[in-house]
Parts: C-alpha cells; structure tokens; sequence
C-alpha cells in the first residue's frame, strides 16, 4: 500500500479491533482482584493464602499486559516516518471517524 495515510488508518484499526477484548478483559480482571480484597473472607485467609489467590489474578493481569504492550508494539513497528505521522492523528480519532475517512 503505497498510501502513508490509508496503511496508517488500516494498522490503527487493527490494533483497536486486537486490543478491545484485551482491555475489557483487563477491567473484569481489575474488578475481581478488587472484589477478592473486599470479602471478609479474604481477611481471613493467611498470608501464604492471600499469596496463591492474588498471583493467580495477577498472573492473568500480565498475561492482557503482554498481549497489549504486542500489539502496540506492531502498530509502530516496521512502518516508514510518514506511517507513523499519520498513525499519531489516528490515535486521536474515534471509531466512526476513524471507518468514516477512507
């Protein structure tokens, strides 16, 4: 595609089509960490208890920080000085404008 502005438009949706689930994920991930240390059972538990359950959510909390940092990684890998120009306005446009351009 010899067109900075249409490959920059492509690659930035791509990466909002990529990382929406990711990020929803990572908000329901936050909300139950959030929820674990609320219950009074938790309080409850030892400190080996609190531990296991909290590396557990956290562990599935870098695993989306991972695949997110991948994809914006791509976005700007590989592409010439006017793609990524281009992909800078993107960033800053919405959905709708963002389809409704090209």
């Amino acid at each position: 595609m010899n067109d900075p502005k249409g490959r920059a438009y492509a690659i930035e949706r791509r990466y909002r089509m990529l990382s929406a689930p990711w990020n929803e994920l990572m908000a329901e991930i936050r909300a139950e960490r959030g929820a674990l240390l609320a219950t009074s059972e938790y309080q409850e538990w030892s400190g080996i208890e609190k531990a296991e359950k909290l590396d557990i959510i956290d562990s599935r909390l870098r695993i989306a920080e991972d695949w997110l940092s991948r994809y914006d990684k791509e976005r700007t890998e590989g592409v010439g000085f006017r793609v990524r120009r281009w992909l800078q306005s993107a960033k800053h446009l919405s959905d709708s404008e963002l389809e409704g351009i090209l």
